[in-house]
């Protein structure tokens, strides 16, 4: 059989550092040896190179072979059903293998079961150390007065656990810059506490390696990685994920950079909080040194006290801000009003600046600017607000770099460095902005961090950086940051104005509401007058106008023609203004007359019609017809009015060499049928229709067919344009709707929808 070396042999150079494939390198390290299985047969598929010394066979006896030869059925059978468990397993099952002691961690990848072997070592703490160590813990807990203290003191105790040369509390910023939080060493090593590390060096392939797989050992820097081999029939499945391995081999790049570094043997615990990598419990020996398994469980113990007690120690430490900030908060509440008078008083704006801590306050409310503190000029502090303002769609901002943001911040000097800003209401341009001056500081570099690798000109490979002397940064251009209970007042206090404001519009709305009610009041009982006038007082010198117009008719023999013609065309325009008054009093009556609901039996009511109108259907040899009417619920006078102004129109609204035909029909809707003409409707509706052979109207008229005063038919067709208009409102009256519909010269429908259970109001 050929053997195939998985070893990943790739150079790193500059154009695939990013990507380097930490996860599958193809070898492990030497301590211990990995024997993968296929999960179908549990045959040896992939092996380290040392376990032929293990089996004392060459790897062409291993691979390829069930896994049973190898060790007793005991063993085997009792493996089966430790390796077939699904939930995480903390013992390691220990295997025998020619009398020598392992202990043997699993875990899976899609297609493996992978098994590493590590010679057992009596080494390590016994169940009463494990008890000690946690209750150890709960006192630490307790006279840690902040986080710091709580993670020097699980430092200390970590090292003294695994013996390890240094141990680092080692805390990432939002970049995944690392600082040195908290540090115990022994005393012959220079100290490390304090220093930043810029985030090139723990990569993003290697943090996201720690969130898999929480605990990494490098055992010996110095020492060769042992390859990977699989046989030549799966040789197209070159690598294996060692993502969750304990003996993973380490990039060439870290073993440089522990080498430049001067380290022998590594230990790491990830620090998780909220699903993310907070931090590492980073372990460095200056000589080779590896610890046993029960020895990494109890140092991995320190890791989950620590990431338990994050978030409490960090609401701890933010407890005294929190209760100075409420202390502002409560004596802001009692001078803020909601009037704009309170805004430009300097005691509300210094205590509004004072509740963030900052250097200045701007306020904008209603295109005014209110503040308080050192500011640039106005004309930049208007950009600036127009920029926070149409750039930030929650009407959230905050920094404490403003350069990285906004490209105008060079302009503002070192007066606003940082800021928060909050928008006072939704869609507007009111807004409150707190700002810092630039603070500079020195930030202290565990070496350049701009020369964190080193390039090879000839070849463009990648070295890490070989110095880590201190090195001071000079950082300007940065506020000092913005803490939670700071930005959490400011949302507290910006909504709490925005109320106060909310309240003030609403109480002035209110006045201005009364004031306009009381002028629609006066404007409505002039109005009233005028329709008194204009539908009664009117009437009179109409009829009188009319009454002398049939006067001077009478005499036609002693007056000219032309006085004959002026009068009849005067005589015509008093009846349509007469014909105007009277529609205008039916409209009025609709609007204002209390209605009284009855049953009302359309077949009936339009018998009734058809004999009022009677002389001008024969007149017109025209047809009314009905069919399957029902019984409505309604006002007498009103349905009835409805259904003639209808029917007139349609006997209106003919060609003289076509005799009109009116058809009436009923259609009972039911509440899903009516989702679609009206989906919020919740109850039945009768669809009563009114159909004719007219003249029609052009469909594009239908939005304003019931205006009043509408009419689309010249003067051939008397009318006043109100009918329509009246229909429409009698139908409304009975919490319904009318639609219209018609096609020129063929005829026009109209389509009335009424409530099944109706219940009429007073309008």
């Amino acid at each position: 059989m050929n053997l195939n070396n998985i070893s990943n042999t790739d150079n790193i150079n500059i154009t695939n550092c990013e990507t380097e494939p930490i996860h599958i390198p193809g070898s492990t390290q030497s301590y211990g040896y990995l024997l993968a299985l296929n999960k179908t047969d549990n045959t040896i598929q992939y092996c380290s190179e040392n376990c032929s010394k293990l089996f004392n066979k060459h790897l062409n006896q291993i691979l390829g072979k069930p896994f049973s030869e190898f060790f007793n059925k005991v063993d085997v059978d009792a493996f089966s059903c430790y390796a077939a468990k699904t939930e995480d397993t903390v013992m390691p099952f220990a295997f025998s293998v020619d009398n020598q002691s392992f202990n043997v961690t699993v875990f899976s990848t899609k297609e493996n079961i992978v098994m590493e072997f590590e010679p057992f070592t009596p080494e390590g703490l016994e169940l009463p150390d494990l008890f000690f160590q946690t209750k150890r813990f709960a006192y630490t807990t307790e006279k840690s007065d902040n986080l710091q203290m709580l993670c020097q003191d699980v430092a200390d105790e970590t090292r003294k656990i695994t013996g390890y040369d240094r141990v680092m509390i080692y805390r990432f910023d939002k970049d995944y810059n690392g600082q040195v939080f908290a540090e115990s060493k022994i005393d012959s090593i220079e100290p490390f506490l304090g220093l930043h590390y810029p985030e090139t060096d723990i990569p993003v392939q290697a943090r996201e390696l720690s969130l898999l797989k929480r605990i990494s050992m490098l055992a010996n820097v110095q020492s060769a990685n042992v390859p990977l081999y699989a046989a030549d029939e799966n040789a197209d499945n070159k690598s294996i994920d060692l993502s969750l391995s304990t003996l993973r081999s380490f990039s060439p790049m870290h073993i440089q950079y522990l080498n430049n570094m001067g380290v022998g043997a590594t230990f790491t615990i990830a620090l998780i909080n909220h699903g993310k990598l907070w931090g590492l419990i980073a372990c460095h020996h200056y000589a080779p040194k590896h610890i046993p398994y029960h020895v990494r469980l109890a140092a991995q113990l320190q890791s989950v006290f620590l990431s338990s007690q994050i978030d409490v120690r960090m609401v701890a430490d933010e407890f005294e801000l929190v209760k100075e900030t409420d202390k502002k908060m409560d004596a802001l509440q009692k001078i803020l009003t909601g009037s704009e008078q309170s805004l430009a008083q300097e005691q509300t704006l210094v205590q509004l600046k004072n509740l963030l801590n900052a250097d200045a306050i701007v306020i904008v409310y209603k295109e005014t600017l209110y503040k308080n503190g050192l500011l640039p000029e106005d004309e930049k502090l208007k950009d600036l607000i127009n920029w926070l303002d149409t750039s930030n769609n929650q009407g959230v901002f905050q920094t404490s770099k403003l350069a990285d943001s906004y490209p105008q911040a060079a302009s503002l000097g070192g007066e606003i460095a940082g800021l928060v800003y909050l928008q006072i209401g939704n869609q507007t341009k009111n807004g409150i902005v707190w700002t810092r001056r630039e603070v500079e500081k020195t930030v202290n570099w565990g070496g350049n961090p701009s020369k964190s690798m080193n390039i090879n000109s000839e070849n463009k490979t990648l070295t890490p950086r070989k110095s880590f002397a201190l090195w001071k940064e000079a950082v300007k251009g940065q506020s000092s940051i913005w803490q939670k209970p700071e930005i959490k007042a400011a949302s507290v206090i910006c909504s709490y104005i925005q109320h106060q404001f909310h309240l003030t519009e609403m109480q002035e709305e209110e006045i201005s509401y009364l004031n306009l009610n009381e002028k629609l009041k006066k404007a409505n009982e002039e109005l009233f007058n005028m329709n008194w006038i204009s539908t009664h007082d009117l009437k009179e010198p109409l009829r009188k106008i009319q009454m002398f117009a049939s006067v001077i008719l009478q005499k036609q023999t002693e007056i000219p023609e032309w006085v004959i013609s002026n009068t009849l065309r005067m005589q015509s325009s008093a009846a349509r203004m007469q014909n105007l008054i009277d529609s205008m009093l039916s409209y009025t009556k609709v609007i204002n007359e209390e209605k009284q609901l009855v049953n009302i039996d359309l077949k009936g009511m339009l018998e009734e019609i058809k004999a009022d109108l009677k002389e001008s259907i024969e007149e017109k040899r025209g047809s009314l017809q009905w069919e399957n009417l029902p019984v409505i619920q309604g006002t007498t006078f009103l349905i009835k009015q409805l259904f003639e102004n209808l029917i007139n129109n349609s006997l209106k609204f003919t060609k003289n060499d076509r005799p009109p035909i009116v058809i009436i029909s009923s259609q009972l809707l039911d509440e899903k049928a009516m989702q679609d003409i009206m989906p919020n409707s919740e109850q039945d509706y009768y669809k009563i229709t009114v159909a004719d052979n007219g003249v029609g109207f052009n469909p594009a008229y239908k939005k304003d067919l019931f205006k009043m005063f509408q009419r689309f038919h010249g003067q051939q067709y008397i009318g006043t344009g109100i009918g329509l208009s009246i229909c429409q409102k009698i139908v409304e009256a009975h919490k319904g709707f009318i639609e219209a519909d018609a096609e020129e010269g063929k005829g026009a429908t109209f389509n009335i929808y009424l409530p099944v259970k109706n219940i009429i109001t007073k309008n």
